[in-house]
């Protein structure tokens, strides 16, 4: 069986972690333009809770998603761009705020950050446009991201993406930090323990005793490229920090799509050949 750089108390703290994070509140509301409220409500509600919406004047948006989680969408004509920014108000809520501009063809999906957490998105009733305000829901909801994709699955992948490239983000500078060889290694692999844990969790699935073998089985995809990390280390001194941190970003961001891939078809393997392919990687 693949051995992984972690203790048994190390996994069991991860998984209380990301169980704890997964349970967080989170929800949206929706307030704006009643169309495009519309628009938004069904695109959210695809498969999991509908948003609260609010269709009162925008002015009376005072104390709505007052509580961290809880995501403010106010979607808008370009005309009432203003009117839009005077009612979120500098602070935001703290619950954060997507002010989505209707810029029709002329829309770039550029975002922007006009007050304290809240984003000015530039918006179009598009596939294109529906994608880009996802990914803005995953970037605003900061550490509820997983509660928040687990609640409207419509925002699943956005919230997946953000998780992994976050991680990597993070295990990338880890690979920089460590000058030692092999220290780094038990930071990235419960960095992305973690990743992929939240995964499971925004796919609804819990990862149990019996199935925490095969979260070891994804982690193992790493083990493949830490080898040609060691290699290339090996290979050309004096550039060992970057050649880490190329590896653990590159590792973490493979792991982590196959893990979505994984989680998407309903973690359909045994744990056998989860193991198995562990193995394979490491050696």
């Amino acid at each position: 069986m693949a051995k992984m750089p972690l203790n048994v108390s190390k996994l069991r703290e991860a998984w209380k972690e990301v169980s704890a994070t997964a349970g967080q509140s989170a929800g949206v509301v929706l307030a704006g333009d009643p169309r495009l409220v519309g628009l938004a409500q069904e695109q959210l509600a695809s498969g999991g809770t509908l948003p609260a919406t609010w269709v009162r004047p925008l002015a009376d948006l005072t104390g709505l998603a007052s509580v961290p989680g809880e995501l403010l969408i106010l979607l808008v004509p370009a005309e009432r761009e203003a009117e839009a920014l005077s009612a979120v108000g500098d602070p935001a809520p703290g619950g954060g705020a997507i002010i989505a501009v209707d810029e029709g063809s002329s829309a770039t999906g550029k975002a922007t950050r006009p007050c304290r957490r809240c984003t000015r998105l530039s918006f179009s009733d598009t596939p294109a446009g529906w994608r880009r305000l996802f990914e803005a829901c995953a970037d605003v909801a900061g550490d509820h991201v997983v509660a928040l994709g687990r609640r409207h699955p419509a925002l699943r992948d956005a919230a997946a993406n953000r998780v992994i490239g976050r991680t990597s983000a993070q295990n990338a500078l880890v690979g920089l930090a460590f000058f030692i060889p092999g220290s780094d290694m038990p930071v990235m692999t419960l960095n992305q323990v973690k990743m992929v844990l939240s995964i499971a969790n925004l796919y609804g699935l819990q990862i149990d005793r019996e199935r925490a073998v095969e979260v070891a089985g994804i982690v193992g995809v790493g083990f493949g490229f830490r080898a040609l990390a060691r290699y290339l280390l090996r290979s050309i001194p004096g550039i060992g920090p970057v050649i880490k941190a190329a590896a653990g970003y590159t590792a973490t961001m493979a792991m982590g799509h196959a893990a979505v891939r994984y989680f998407e078809q309903g973690a359909p393997a045994s744990t056998s050949q989860v193991v198995a392919l562990a193995g394979a990687l490491r050696r």
